[in-house]
Parts: C-alpha cells; structure tokens; sequence
C-alpha cells in the first residue's frame, strides 16, 4: 500500500477548509495529478456524494469515481474509489491546534489482487504527485 500524508495549517476557519475538501471538484486546483473532476449528483455535499475524477498515471488517462463513504462537518470525510486496479481513499481531518485550523490529509493507493506488486510504483506516484499537491494547497489555499 502506498500512503501520502500532508499536514498543514491556515488562519482559514475549520469550516471553510472543510467545506473546500469535501467539494473534490476543487482538487483540481491543488493536484497537479488531475486533470478534470464533475460532480455526479446534485444537491447538497454529503454521505454518498460521488465525483468522475480523470487523473494522469503512468502516462494514461485514468478515470475514477470517488464517493463519500465518511461525512463528519467541519471535522473530515472520507473519499474512496474502486477500480479493476487498485483502490483508492483519502482521509481529510480538520481540526484546531493553538488558534489556528490544522488540516490532516491522508491519500492511500493499493494494487488489487496480483496488482498488489506494483504498490512500489504507486508509492512513487503518489509521493511525487501527493508532493506538489502540498505544496501548492499550502502555498495558494492555505497560505
């Protein structure tokens, strides 16, 4: 299993950072991996929420639908996705540290069946793209 964790912190409110996260067609924005997000259904963010995720991996177009499985305002969520490949979930905690918002953000990527060998690949995707998704969350949501 490959695991990417980002801490970060913003004198944004636990609110606004929560609602940013759980809004996954924001990542855009912040991951360098993902080159489109669509909403698939309507109405307000919640439990079962779904997202078309289409992201760059080892030179392909992979499109991936990410659903809600964890909705806990302001607090966290989780988001997971299940392909033929590998599965994948991000887990977001919003929390307060000291006077300011601290974000936690967990992203873990796992080869299914005899796939499960190429978790060393995954680990080297996620670390490079879960890097720069960081970075720039922290320097242009964050900061």
């Amino acid at each position: 299993m490959a695991i990417f964790k980002f801490t970060g912190t913003t004198d944004k409110s636990v609110d606004e950072v929560f609602a940013y996260l759980a809004d996954m067609t924001n990542a855009k924005e912040w991951d360098p991996s993902i080159s489109s997000v669509e909403r698939l259904d309507s109405g307000e963010l919640g439990e079962d929420s779904s997202f078309r995720v289409t992201l760059g991996f080892l030179g392909r177009d992979l499109v991936l639908d990410y659903h809600v499985r964890g909705f806990d305002p302001p607090r966290g969520l989780v988001l997971r996705a299940e392909s033929g490949v590998f599965i994948s979930e991000d887990t977001v905690r919003v929390s307060t540290e000291n006077g300011r918002t601290r974000l936690d953000y967990e992203a873990r990527l796992s080869g299914k069946g005899v796939l499960a060998l190429l978790d060393p690949l995954f680990r080297l995707s996620i670390n490079h793209f879960g890097k720069q998704a960081g970075a720039i969350l922290a320097s242009e949501f964050l900061a």
